[in-house]
C-alpha cells in the first residue's frame, strides 16, 4: 500500500490501472445513467426542464461561434426586442465551450449527454487521483472516486437537468494540486491549481463561491509548516499560489465581469423574499435519509417524507459514512484527516441553510407572545436596517414560535453578491466530496488489515464494498424519466414561416428550458426566453402582457412586431372558453392553425409522487405540477399590423 511522505504516495501504480479505473468508472456510469446510453442522441434525462435549456446553450455556442461569427454571450432574438445577455444565467463555459467540437460534430444533444457522462467518469477519477496522492491504495482510492461520482446529490440534479452542478470532477483535481502547492511549492503546481479552479468556476457560480471557499479553508487549517522536508517554504509557496490566483482570475475574470456588471446595474438584485429563500434550506435529515430515487424503497421514501427532488437527496449513503467514521478515527491524529472532517462539517451547516428545517418546513420553537415579538423586532432589525442584502423577516413569523437562525442566514444578509444566490443545500456537495475523501482513508485501512497478503483479496473485499455502495445509491432505470428534444409540430410549421417575432400564452408556461429550446428549432425570434434572471425590461412589460387578451398587450405585441401567437388550450384549462372569446373579439387578431403537441417526456417512475408546494413555483419539480409536460393543444393566431376598421 502506497503510504504518504514528503514526496507524495510512494507509488500511483501503472498506466494500465489508470487506464482500467477509468474503463470502470464509464461502466459504471452507463448504468447507473440508464437509459441516457439508450438515447444518446436523442433525449436527455429528465422531465422537461433546465436540460433543454443547456442543450439550446450547447447549440447557441456553436451557432453564435461558428456560423454567426459572434459573441454567444447575447442573444438578440430571445427576450425580443430586448434580447437576453446570457451572463443573467449559467453560461457554464467549462461545458458549452470545452464541448463544442462535440456539439459541431455530433449536435447538441450528443454534446449534452456526452459532458454529463464524462463528468461521472472525472468525478471519480479525480478523487481516486486525490487519494491516491494521500497515501490510498488504488482498490480503496476507487471506492471512495466511486462514492462522490454516483452520490444522490450528482444524481438528482443529473435529472434536474443542472448541467452546471455536474461540474464536480474539476473540484477534486483543485483540492489535488492545490495540496501538492502546499506541500511541495512549485510555479507549475500553482499554476495547475488556478487552472482546475477556473475550470471549477467556469462550471458554476454557485461552485466558483464553493470551492473558492472552501480552498482558502482549507490552506488555512492546514496550517503554515508543510513544506518539504519540514522546513517551512513560505515565500516559494507564497509564490506559487500567486501564480495560481493569478491565472485562474485571468481565466475566470473575462466571464466574471459581465456578471459583476448586470449585478451593480440591478439585473440581478435579490428579488425574493425570505421566505422563498428559506425554501431551499436542506434538513439534517437529508444527509442520512435513504435514497429517495431507489428501486424498491424509493416510493414509499417519496410519499412518506418531503424533500425537494432537485435540491435535497442529499444521502451520504450506509457505506462512506461507516467508512468515513473508521477513516477519521484511524487518523485522528493526523491534521488532514481533521482538516477534511471541519470542512464537511462546515459545509453541513452551511447546507442547512437559513434557517433550521425538517421535511422542507422551517422548525418552530414554542415561546411566549411577547419573546416572539422582541425576537422578531431585532430579526427585524438586523434583515432591513443593518443588513447588506435587505430582506423583509416578517415572511418568516408565527405567532407563539420563532424560527431557529442558522449561520448562512447572517452570511446571506452581510456578504455581497450571495444575495443572488438562492439554494444553500448546494454546499451538501462539499460534505459529500469530504466524507468520500475519509471513506477511502477507511477503507484503505480495513483492506491494509486482510492480512495473508493477497492483493486479489484486497481486491475482492473493495469490489464487495462498491457493490454495496451502488445497490444503495441505485437510481435504474433513471426514476425521472427521460425528455426527448425534438421539433413539435407547431416549431415545424413556424420554421417554415416568414421571419417574424412569436410570442406563447399563457406567459407563464413560457418560463421553461423546453420553451427555450422550441426557438432553437422554429428559427424565430422569441418574445419569451428562460434563465436565472430576465432583463429588466422584460420584467416590467410582462406586467401588460399578464393581462392577454387585451388590447393594451394586443397593442405592445404589435409595437413590437409580433406576428404569431400561441395559445395553449391545455395549459389554460377551466378558462380556456374565456379567453378564447376574448382573443376571437380582439381587432387584427386571426386564428390560422391548430397543432396538437407530441409526447416527450418518457418513463417517470417517481416524478408524479412529489408531493406539491404552493412556495415554489411551478417552473420546479417539487411542486408536483406537470402541466409543463402535458402534450398540448396549440392554436395559432397571426396579427394584423394593420386592422382594418
Amino acid at each position: 500500500m502506497p503510504t504518504l511522505t514528503a514526496h507524495g504516495p510512494a507509488r500511483w501504480g501503472t498506466w494500465k490501472a489508470h487506464l482500467l479505473v477509468v474503463a470502470l468508472l464509464g461502466l459504471l456510469t452507463a448504468v447507473m445513467t440508464w437509459p441516457m446510453v439508450a438515447h444518446w442522441s436523442t433525449a436527455v434525462l429528465g422531465p422537461p426542464g433546465d436540460n433543454l435549456e443547456y442543450v439550446w446553450k450547447m447549440w447557441w455556442f456553436k451557432h453564435a461561434l461558428l456560423e454567426r461569427g459572434v459573441s454567444p454571450m447575447f442573444n438578440p432574438d430571445v427576450f425580443y426586442p430586448f434580447g437576453y445577455p446570457l451572463a443573467m444565467g449559467e453560461t457554464t463555459v467549462a461545458h458549452t465551450l470545452l464541448g463544442l467540437p462535440i456539439t459541431a460534430l455530433f449536435g447538441e444533444v450528443v454534446a449534452y449527454n456526452t459532458v454529463v457522462f464524462l463528468s461521472f467518469v472525472l468525478s471519480g477519477y479525480s478523487v481516486y487521483l486525490l487519494l491516491r496522492e494521500l497515501g490510498c491504495g488504488g482498490a480503496a482510492a476507487l471506492l471512495g472516486g466511486v462514492a462522490f461520482a454516483f452520490s444522490p446529490y450528482r444524481m438528482s440534479h443529473l435529472g434536474a437537468g443542472h448541467l452546471p452542478l455536474m461540474g464536480t470532477g474539476w473540484i477534486a483535481l483543485f483540492f489535488l494540486f492545490l495540496e501538492r502547492t502546499l506541500t511541495r511549492p512549485s510555479w507549475c503546481r500553482g499554476v495547475l491549481t488556478g487552472v482546475f479552479f477556473a475550470l471549477t468556476a467556469l462550471s458554476s457560480w454557485y461552485y466558483a463561491v464553493i470551492v473558492g471557499a472552501f480552498g482558502v479553508l482549507y490552506a488555512l487549517l492546514r496550517g503554515r509548516k508543510v513544506a518539504e522536508g519540514g522546513r517551512p517554504a513560505t515565500r516559494t509557496r507564497a509564490r506559487a499560489l500567486l501564480a495560481g490566483a493569478l491565472v485562474a482570475a485571468a481565466l475566470v475574470a473575462p466571464m466574471a465581469a459581465p456578471v459583476v456588471r448586470l449585478y451593480q446595474q440591478g439585473e440581478m438584485q435579490y428579488e425574493h423574499s425570505l421566505k422563498y429563500v428559506d425554501r431551499w434550506s436542506a434538513s439534517l435529515v437529508d444527509f442520512f435519509c435513504p435514497n429517495a430515487m431507489h428501486p424498491l424503497w424509493g416510493e414509499a421514501l417519496t410519499t412518506r417524507y418531503y424533500q425537494n427532488t432537485n435540491e435535497h437527496l442529499l444521502y451520504l449513503g450506509a457505506v462512506p459514512l461507516a467508512l468515513a467514521a473508521v477513516g477519521l478515527w484511524v487518523r485522528r491524529r493526523e491534521r488532514l484527516a481533521r482538516v477534511f472532517a471541519v470542512l464537511g462539517g462546515i459545509a453541513l451547516v452551511l447546507a442547512m441553510g437559513t434557517t433550521v428545517h425538517f421535511g422542507g418546513d422551517p422548525v418552530y420553537v414554542p415561546v411566549s407572545a411577547e419573546t416572539e415579538r422582541r425576537f422578531c423586532d431585532f430579526m427585524d432589525k438586523v434583515a432591513w436596517q443593518y443588513a447588506l442584502n435587505k430582506v423583509d423577516y416578517r415572511s418568516l413569523r408565527l405567532d407563539n414560535g420563532i424560527v431557529i437562525p442558522l449561520p448562512m442566514l447572517f452570511i446571506y444578509l452581510f456578504t455581497p453578491l450571495v444575495g443572488s444566490m438562492r439554494v444553500w443545500a448546494r454546499f451538501g456537495m462539499m460534505t459529500m466530496f469530504c466524507t468520500a475523501v475519509l471513506a477511502g482513508w477507511g477503507a484503505d485501512w480495513v483492506l491494509a488489515r486482510l492480512r495473508g497478503g493477497a492483493a486479489r483479496k484486497r481486491w475482492l473485499v473493495s469490489g464487495a464494498l462498491v457493490a454495496l455502495l451502488l445497490v444503495d445509491f441505485a437510481v435504474l432505470p433513471y426514476p425521472y424519466g427521460y425528455t426527448e428534444a425534438k421539433a413539435q409540430p407547431v416549431d415545424a410549421w413556424l420554421a417554415d414561416q416568414p421571419n417574424a417575432p412569436v410570442v406563447h400564452f399563457p406567459l407563464e408556461k413560457t418560463w421553461y428550458g423546453w420553451m427555450l429550446y422550441a426557438t432553437r428549432v422554429h428559427g424565430q425570434p422569441a418574445v419569451y426566453g428562460y434563465g436565472t434572471f430576465a432583463p429588466q425590461e422584460v420584467r416590467q412589460s410582462a406586467q401588460v402582457l399578464e393581462t392577454w387578451p387585451s388590447e393594451e398587450a394586443l397593442a405592445l405585441l404589435r409595437e413590437w412586431g409580433v406576428r404569431y401567437v400561441l395559445a395553449g388550450e391545455r395549459s389554460y384549462g377551466e378558462e380556456w372558453p374565456a379567453v378564447r372569446a376574448a382573443m376571437d373579439a380582439l381587432p387584427g387578431l386571426e386564428e390560422v392553425a391548430v397543432f396538437e403537441d407530441e409526447p416527450r417526456f418518457h418513463a417517470d417512475r417517481l416524478l408524479h409522487l412529489v408531493r406539491p408546494s404552493p412556495n415554489v413555483p411551478v417552473t420546479e419539480l417539487i411542486t408536483g405540477e406537470h402541466q409543463a409536460y402535458l402534450a398540448d393543444l396549440i392554436h395559432v393566431y397571426v396579427i394584423d399590423p394593420q386592422p382594418r376598421d
